[in-house]
Order: structure tokens, then sequence, then C-alpha cells
């Protein structure tokens, strides 16, 4: 609520502590952000590591299609097979 010496352009102690007030409501204080900031940081390291755990996973997974797709290719030049896929 505005006092009639804001209207003026003359803030009070009252329109100071008004203008304050209002600002606590839209604007975190430093420990709000802070613990918004670890929560989010602890998020994040989660997520890396989910993606570095399943980026190995795949590196194996595609080792071993690499080891059987060579098995394969030498057994059908053994018998004298037409490749199954390219």
């Amino acid at each position: 609520m505005y006092s009639s010496d804001m209207a003026k352009g003359i803030l009070t102690k009252i329109d100071i502590d008004w203008l304050i007030d209002s600002m606590k409501v839209v604007f975190p204080t430093k420990e709000e952000t802070t613990v918004k900031y670890d929560k989010l940081m602890e998020k994040l390291d989660k997520f890396v590591g989910d993606i570095k755990d399943k980026r190995e996973a795949q590196e194996l997974h595609t080792g071993d299609h690499q080891r059987i797709d060579k098995r394969v290719t030498r057994v059908e030049s053994h018998l004298n097979l037409p490749p199954f896929a390219d």
C-alpha cells in the first residue's frame, strides 16, 4: 500500500519497510537460493553419473557386438556361407 508521501516521491521508513517486505515475497533469500542450488547440483551430479554409466555400458555392448560380428564372419567364411547381414 502506497503512502501519500510515496506518491510525492518521498520515501518514509514505513514505505521502505513495505518495499522490503514486498521484495521478500518475490525474491528468495540467500539461504533459499543456496538450498535450491545445492539440490540442483545434487540432481545434476546424479544425472551426469547416470549418463556416464550408460555410456560405459553402451561401449561394452558395442564391444560385444564387434566380437560377435567378427566371429560370425569367420564362421561364414570357413563354411563358405554368404554373409548373413552387411
